[in-house]
């Protein structure tokens, strides 16, 4: 069994901790924690109460060994958190915990195999008065974000030169301040914004090119329900600045508002 640990004392409470959540190791697994299997890797989830019907979408990053997911960040306040994942002939299984300062813990398990992701969490939140136990069950399905199947994508067309990059950046509607904040995700010649996902906008190729010191993109994401998305943006050395147009006939009334977003890579 090859195994990348963290050292000491650490790592032989990290290898107890794991068993429990991923069931028990073979000989023919590997073992990863601070270096995950999964690092580099993106999913669109839909997710639900356990028993329950989907009522909700995210976007999981997986990258230098942490676990984000963006929504519950967004929302609540939940940052990375470390993972630690377990690799065997057809899947990967993971393991990870993360903390929001004001919503409490959520403790995360799930599997991955053939770009497909099966999740399971628990969310213990801050006790309240009115609610002195408020742990609940969730379970989250979804497909890595360069897998194909199972997806539909349309766009303007697609060049590689921003695939594999992630940008953390402020947004907020044109002429007012920044209200949160988003990741544009680039991989195998589609683009996703993981704030975007919520309404249902999924992955879209984009189109890239090389303009003056920077790379220009442009991209076309649809949603089902809300219309589309029309990007445009410039990334200059560690600098992202774009802005997209929404679009969204109704025959009662029509969305027409556009939006800005500045910032850089991911860390």
């Amino acid at each position: 069994m090859e195994t990348r640990l963290l050292s000491g004392g650490i790592r032989n409470l990290l290898v107890l901790a794991i068993a429990p959540c991923v069931g028990l190791f073979s000989i023919s697994q590997d073992v990863s924690a601070g270096q995950g299997f999964l690092d580099g890797k993106v999913f669109i989830v839909e997710n639900g109460s356990k028993g329950e019907k989907a009522d909700g979408r995210d976007v999981y990053l997986f990258r230098n060994g942490t676990f984000h997911s963006t929504i519950r960040d967004k929302w609540d306040g939940f940052r990375e958190g470390a993972y630690a994942s377990t690799k065997s002939e057809d899947a990967i299984t993971f393991v990870a915990d993360t903390k929001s300062g004001s919503r409490g813990t959520i403790h995360w398990e799930g599997t991955v195999r053939g770009g497909e992701i099966d999740v399971r969490y628990t969310w213990a939140d801050v006790p309240r008065w009115y609610d002195p136990n408020p742990t609940r069950e969730y379970w989250a399905r979804g497909h890595e974000v360069n897998n194909h199947a199972g997806a539909s994508v349309r766009g303007t067309g697609t060049s590689a030169l921003l695939d594999g990059q992630t940008f953390f950046v402020r947004t907020g509607e044109k002429g007012k301040p920044a209200d949160h904040g988003d990741y544009m995700i680039f991989r195998d010649g589609k683009f996703v914004s993981s704030g975007c996902v919520e309404q249902d906008f999924g992955k879209s190729s984009y189109s890239a090119a090389a303009e003056g010191n920077g790379i220009r993109f442009r991209a076309e994401t649809v949603s089902p329900t809300h219309g589309t998305m029309y990007w445009e943006g410039t990334v200059r050395g560690d600098a992202m600045e774009a802005t997209a147009r929404w679009v969204h006939d109704r025959w009662y009334w029509k969305v027409d508002r556009q939006y800005w977003y500045r910032g850089g890579p991911a860390e």
